[in-house]
């Protein structure tokens, strides 16, 4: 086999990512009781079921905009995790750890169908309006997303430390 033929795609390498920079962002959760799901450090920024709902948002809308298709997330979502929004400190005013969590993996089960998909010229197509400032054509906005499970991560490493806990990846 030749090194060519060992090389993933640009496709493969970020389809790639995103299942590994999820399994991160779990990790660290899996780690929060439920009633720690709506602390937020020093009582400010996000809480966990804010991040979940999130970056759930944040995948079905990139898949949404580049298909040209509807959500797949339920009515209703968009508006508790918007960017922008600021998280409300009464768990009751969310969906459960379950739902957030089969929320995500439907959302990121679909962009990992959509980035795999991707081929020639589409690799490139240039992002919608309303992302293309933080992403300018689709495999970008593939790596933008897991990236985007990172920067999360690290609100919920802050909400651990917050709480005393111990790292998680040390």
């Amino acid at each position: 086999m030749t090194t060519q033929q060992q090389t993933p795609s640009i496709v493969e390498h970020a389809a790639e990512q995103l299942p590994r920079s999820r399994n991160f962002l779990l990790g660290l959760l899996e780690t929060l009781s439920d009633d720690q799901l709506h602390v937020r450090a020093g009582g400010a920024g996000n809480h966990a079921l804010w991040v979940m709902g999130h970056v759930a948002y944040a995948d079905d809308l990139f898949v949404s905009l580049f298909c040209n298709e509807p959500s797949c997330l339920p009515e209703g979502h968009t508006e508790l995790f918007i960017n922008g929004t600021t998280p409300s400190d009464n768990p009751a005013d969310y969906p459960d750890r379950e739902e957030l969590l089969k929320r995500m993996e439907t959302a990121r089960t679909r962009l990992i169908k959509w980035a795999q998909s991707l081929e020639g010229d589409a690799i490139w197509q240039a992002s919608p309006e309303e992302i293309a400032q933080i992403a300018p054509d689709a495999i970008t906005a593939v790596h933008t997303l897991a990236q985007h499970d990172f920067v999360h991560g690290g609100q919920i490493a802050t909400i651990r430390a917050t709480l005393g806990m111990e790292p998680v990846f040390a």
